[in-house]
């Protein structure tokens, strides 16, 4: 049986395989003739025989071992093999009475007969090659050099496949236990979380804080079809909760915070007209209000240890408020207003979810969204220190009790992992918990436990219609189904071809797909995409960018030429990239990546020039599109909600517009008739064209809404012969508590990240 060889699972030595006088590309399920003749593609469970067989080439391997490997956990008919053999035969040119690939044993199986050689291609050249040299060909249908791989030594390369459940990317998937995994910058060490749900109600449970003493847990708890918001209290055990706060149509109690003596717990409250930080005894009574929130907009708070003060900084911002920058504020108890904190930073900077050491030292935050790092400044305010080099999006960060660390959440490769982050030596370990993400950590300095958001996402593609005006949303047509998500949808201005993102395979992959022809759908291998904006679409629509990496590897840029199965990848001089764009120039680039301490800029490149050469540059900006039908370039901010101008240059740089919600403005598309956006502007998905200068006040009337919910988005493209605007929405999520025990900070075998002077 199979089993027998499970200690020979290594990862393959590569995606092309020669059987006889066949080439196999796995990644594409395609058998093609050496001389060049049509491939035929297989099915998913063909080659799943096929490669079994391959790992046990020259042996027999019985019906029930086929079985029990390509098709476990099911209860298939002995047919399907007999199915997947007939078919393999025909793809290889092999005759059943006269076998040169597949012999038929009676009362046996199968066994493959016919000379192996895997064909593994050289490493890539580094990123900055030249991109022509940088070419690698991912599931290309042809290979001019071979180099051998002797069959014995890969023999149980495939096994690991099918008990990992992967079939098309075909690389077997490591414990997390112990697994050596990078970051930006340095790698670290992942050890799996072992955690308790204890609330798991259908309604979303969010943002724990625990007591004190670990013995108690207060989180928000959302309302039916979210039209309110209220505190509940329960032990930090799977025990029913009870409501500290009324639910009141229109509030929203949000954000809590134990205070440090256990007594109170501190809150906003956010309505339709105010946003209030309101205090509440622990042990249940009227809340009191102490004062408003920062910029008149909900964000976390946190307590001083000696639990006078809180400790906020300002979430977001929108088209219509003027508010406080995005800084670190203090507000004293007695005196009821935030004060700016005294400390360096950056207009552009945005510093997010402070928290105070125990010992009353430090304050710690994040700095920055899309390119987020830990940073912290003495108590009083001061020069800011860099404590990590990781890059990366954030979600919340507590201290331990001895106030030698920081536990946080953050995004690594389609999820959300708590890791720690050891103060003395920069060590960091990841704490994956499987499928669900974590997020928004809470420590208790009694019991030495920690409470989190436990989240379970499914986000879907659909395909909006724009002439159903405001019921374009709820008419809307799912593309791509799957039981997983399914994201950032790309539209080529041909209409026809659509890359997305989607884990419906158990990791996060970049997939392509023509849809006049539903069999072409297929993913690209090795190639991990960063999901932050969609995959951006040359004119011709013969070839893409995609900013992703190399397993192990940094980010980088991808050229993408999707019906060939070949991605490039260019030699951007930018460590970082998080946006990128073609320009009418063909010699010319727009990349948008780190100017420093993790600030966006957009360069734009001459990339004729060996190394590239920038031509200009703007700082403070997070997406760039080029606008054809004005021969300009819309830029978006990275801090406020304005919307900027410049000529194809990226000369002469003017404000043109803003939107209502700040997030918004990254939504830009180039279209026809000009650059438009998913603005807010009176409903959830108001679709409009971006203005063409100050003066022009008709483009926010200009639009059309499509919908009146629909907030969560993720990217925005547009099909123009279709008439529709392609979406991601949340479909579901479940968002619930989860406790652990505080994973152990700078013990065992950690990899070091070292902390980072500020920039």
């Amino acid at each position: 049986m199979l089993k027998s060889h499970a200690n020979l699972l290594e990862p393959r030595p590569s995606d092309r395989l020669r059987i006889g006088d066949r080439v196999v590309d796995i990644p594409l399920r395609e058998i093609a003739p050496l001389d060049g003749g049509e491939p035929v593609r297989v099915t998913l469970k063909s080659l799943g025989v096929l490669l079994v067989l391959v790992a046990h080439a020259g042996r027999p391997v019985s019906r029930e071992a086929l079985l029990e490997w390509v098709w476990p956990d099911t209860l298939p008919t002995d047919d399907v093999i007999t199915q997947a053999i007939t078919q393999l035969r025909k793809a290889l040119g092999d005759d059943r009475e006269r076998p040169r690939y597949i012999e038929t044993l009676a009362k046996q199986g199968y066994r493959l007969i016919a000379s192996i050689e895997w064909q593994v291609a050289p490493d890539a050249p580094p990123a900055d090659a030249p991109a022509a040299a940088a070419t690698a060909e991912l599931s290309a249908p042809r290979a001019r050099r071979r180099w051998v791989v002797p069959a014995s030594a890969a023999a149980g390369v495939v096994l690991s496949l099918f008990a990992a459940g992967y079939l098309l990317e075909l690389r077997p998937k490591a414990s997390t236990d112990d697994l050596a995994v990078p970051s930006s910058g340095a790698p670290t060490t992942a050890q799996r979380l072992e955690f308790q749900r204890i609330a798991s109600m259908p309604a979303a449970e969010e943002r724990p804080s625990l007591s004190p003493d670990g013995a108690l847990v207060v989180y928000t708890r959302s309302g039916k079809q979210g039209a309110s918001a209220t505190l509940m209290l329960q032990t930090s055990t799977a025990t029913p909760p009870r409501a500290l706060t009324e639910a009141v149509p229109g509030q929203y109690d949000l954000m809590p915070a134990w205070s440090p003596d256990g007594r109170e717990i501190a809150f906003v409250r956010s309505g339709p007209d105010r946003c209030q930080v309101m205090v509440i005894p622990a042990a249940g009574g009227s809340a009191r209000e102490i004062g408003d929130c920062i910029g008149g907009e909900s964000h976390p708070l946190a307590w001083y240890p000696d639990g006078r003060a809180l400790v906020g900084a300002r979430r977001t911002g929108d088209g219509t408020r003027t508010g406080a920058e995005k800084a670190l504020y203090r507000m004293a108890l007695d005196v009821g207003r935030w004060e700016r904190i005294p400390y360096a930073r950056s207009p552009a900077d945005e510093d997010l979810s402070p928290v105070v050491s125990p010992d009353g030292r430090w304050i710690a935050f994040q700095r920055n969204v899309s390119l987020a790092d830990l940073w912290r400044i003495p108590v009083g305010g001061g020069t800011p220190q860099r404590l990590t080099d990781l890059r990366t999006n954030i979600y919340g960060l507590a201290w331990t009790p001895d106030s030698r660390g920081l536990l946080f959440t953050r995004y690594r490769d389609g999820k959300v992992v708590l890791s720690t982050l050891d103060l003395d030596s920069g060590r960091i370990v990841d704490h994956p918990g499987g499928e669900s993400s974590f997020m928004f950590p809470s420590v208790s300095a009694g019991d030495g436990t920690v409470a989190f958001e436990v989240e379970n996402m499914r986000s879907i593609a659909r395909r909006l219609a724009i002439d159903d005006g405001e019921a374009a949303l709820g008419r809307s047509e799912v593309v791509f189904e799957s039981t997983g998500s399914n994201i950032l949808p790309s539209v080529a201005p041909d209409g026809r071809q659509v890359l997305f993102v989607s884990d419906r395979t158990g990791d996060m992959r970049l997939w392509w797909q023509d849809a006049s022809r539903p069999d072409t759908l297929r993913s690209f291998a090795d190639f991990i995409p960063m999901p932050r904006h969609p995959v951006m679409w040359h004119p011709e629509s013969q070839r893409a960018l995609a900013i992703g990496r190399a397993p192990g590897g940094t980010a980088g840029v991808y050229e993408i030429e999707p019906a060939r199965g070949r991605m490039t990848r260019l030699a951007v001089p930018d460590r970082d990239p998080v946006h990128v764009a073609y320009h009418p120039d063909p010699n010319r680039l727009l990349v948008v990546a780190d100017r420093g301490g993790g600030r966006l800029g957009v360069t734009l490149y001459d990339r004729s020039a060996r190394p590239w050469r920038a031509l200009a540059q703007v700082s403070d900006v997070a997406v760039a599109v080029v606008d054809p039908r004005h021969r300009r370039i819309v830029l978006a901010r990275t801090a406020t909600p304005e919307l900027l101008g410049a000529d194809l240059d990226l000369r002469h740089v003017r404000a043109v517009d803003r939107v209502i919600n700040q997030r918004r403005n990254r939504m830009l598309v180039s279209t026809s008739d000009g650059v438009r956006v998913m603005d807010a502007r009176g409903c959830a998905l108001y679709w409009r064209r971006v203005a063409v200068d100050a003066a022009d006040k008709d483009a926010q009337q200009s639009g059309r809404c499509l919908g009146s919910e629909g907030w969560w988005l993720e990217g925005v493209t547009y099909a123009a012969a279709a008439g529709a605007v392609y979406v991601s929405v949340i479909q579901d999520m479940q968002t619930d508590i989860g406790v652990a025990p505080i994973p152990s900070v700078g013990g065992g075998p950690a990899s070091i990240v070292r902390p980072v002077a500020s920039r």
